[in-house]
């Protein structure tokens, strides 16, 4: 059962996906950010790079609205989404497939220069094609770089992600991993 603080998170983590904001994830918000990142990336329409990109994502869509979207109406609501996740959560193996192949994904789109980590620029980029404010991704880099070395590596994603996920400590730096929770 999710927490108060979890349902916070949870809620703020949804209206990220709900690119367009109508009060549902659905394929829409995945195909606007595919094209936000063709854009950012400078990609053809045709390009291989973007072919496998929005492959990506829609396999990643179709997960998540067959596993989420209980009335079959196309899209996935906060109610069924707060299930999903609640779902996610007590399913451990699960739960450590997701969050590794999320921070695994975000890294492989986002790290422009390919050094394995991303820099303050490449999470601003990030939050850029959710349609999140550069500031607000500037500060929530400065709070997850959890050694201040101006760079956010695979592990202090994975430990932000678990902070976020399943810390009630409302002091944990992860909780801010998609912004304020309000």
């Amino acid at each position: 059962m999710l927490s108060d603080l979890q349902k916070k998170k949870l809620t703020r983590y949804f209206r990220v996906y709900d690119v367009d904001d109508d009060g549902r994830i659905a394929l829409q918000d995945f195909e606007r950010v595919v094209e936000n990142v063709r854009m950012l990336q400078g990609l053809g329409e045709n390009s291989p790079h973007h072919r496998a990109l929005r492959e990506g994502f829609l396999l990643r869509w179709e997960s998540l609205r067959s596993s989420a979207d209980v009335d079959h109406d196309g899209g996935v609501d906060l109610d069924e989404w707060l299930k999903y996740r609640d779902d996610v959560l007590a399913d451990e193996a699960r739960y450590e497939a997701e969050v590794a192949a999320v921070t695994d994904r975000l890294i492989e789109i986002f790290d422009h220069d390919g050094d394995g980590v991303l820099g303050a620029d490449e999470f601003c980029n990030f939050y850029g094609v959710y349609g999140l404010k550069s500031a607000l991704a500037r500060q929530v880099f400065m709070d997850i770089d959890l050694d201040g070395d101006g760079v956010v590596t695979r592990g202090e994603l994975l430990e932000m992600a678990h902070q976020f996920y399943r810390s009630d400590d409302p002091n944990a730096a992860g909780n801010r991993l998609f912004g304020p929770t309000g």
